[in-house]
C-alpha cells in the first residue's frame, strides 16, 4: 500500500478511536457510572459499534500497511454513509448536542462516513480485487438489526424510536426496517457500480479476469 494512504488510515482511526473514547468519558461523567455499564449502554448503537469497526479496521490498515477485502471494507462504507443519512434525515432534530458532545455527534454522524467514503474511492476501489458482491455488504446492518430487537426483547430497551415496538407496533416497526433494508440494498448496489467504474492504479493491473456469470473478479499482481 502506498504509504500515503497507509498514514491517512491511521489518522482516521485514530480520530475514530478518539471519537469513541471521549463519548466513553463523557457518558461515564454524566451518569455517574462505571465504564463497563457505559460501554455496554452505547453498544446498542449502530452509530457506536459502526465506527468502532471502521476505526478498528483502519488502524489495522495503518499498523500493517495490508488492504483489507474489498468486501469488507465496501460493507463497512455501506453501513457508515446509512449511519450518517439516517441519522441526519430521521434523528439529528431529537438532539441538542453542545461542546465536545456535539463535536463527538459530528465525529460519528458526518466526518467519519465523509473520511470512509473518500478512502473507499481513492484507495480500495482502485487497488483491490473488486468482486462486487452488494449483498453481502448488509451482513453487518442487517445483523445489527437482530441483534437490537432480541436485545429489546429482552430488556425493554430499543435504541431508536423506530425500532421500539412500545412506541409504536410491531407492524410500525416492520414497515420501518424494511424500508432500512430496502435502502441499505439501493445504497450498496449503486456503490458497487461507483466502485466498478473506478479506473485502477497503474501499479494495480489485472492479471487475468475471471467471469462468473455476474462479474469479472480482477487479482492485483
Amino acid at each position: 500500500m502506498d504509504s500515503r494512504f497507509r498514514i491517512v488510515a491511521g489518522v482516521i482511526g485514530l480520530a475514530g478511536a478518539m471519537a469513541l473514547a471521549t463519548q466513553v468519558a463523557l457518558n461515564v461523567g454524566r451518569s455517574g457510572l462505571g465504564v463497563a455499564p457505559v460501554v455496554w449502554a452505547l453498544s446498542g448503537y449502530l452509530t457506536i459499534l459502526t465506527n468502532l469497526l471502521v476505526a478498528g479496521s483502519f488502524l489495522w490498515i495503518a499498523v500493517t500497511g495490508r488492504r483489507l477485502p474489498y468486501d469488507w471494507m465496501s460493507m463497512l462504507t455501506t453501513a457508515m454513509i446509512l449511519v450518517g443519512v439516517v441519522y441526519h434525515l430521521m434523528l439529528a432534530h431529537l438532539y441538542n448536542f453542545t461542546g465536545l458532545s456535539r463535536v463527538t455527534d459530528q465525529m460519528f454522524h458526518t466526518v467519519m462516513p465523509a473520511l470512509t467514503l473518500w478512502f473507499w474511492l481513492m484507495e480500495t476501489t482502485r487497488n483491490s480485487p473488486r468482486a462486487g458482491r452488494p449483498l453481502l455488504w448488509l451482513a453487518w446492518p442487517t445483523l445489527f438489526a437482530i441483534a437490537a430487537l432480541l436485545r429489546g426483547a429482552l430488556t425493554g430497551w430499543y435504541p431508536y424510536p423506530f425500532m421500539d415496538p412500545l412506541a409504536g407496533s410491531w407492524a410500525a416497526v416492520g414497515m420501518a426496517l424494511a424500508g432500512f433494508v430496502a435502502a441499505t440494498a439501493a445504497l450498496a448496489l449503486l456503490l458497487n457500480r461507483i466502485g466498478q467504474n473506478m479506473p485502477l492504479r497503474g501499479s494495480a493491473q489485472p492479471e487475468s479476469p475471471i467471469h462468473n456469470g455476474l462479474n469479472d473478479f480482477r487479482f492485483l499482481r
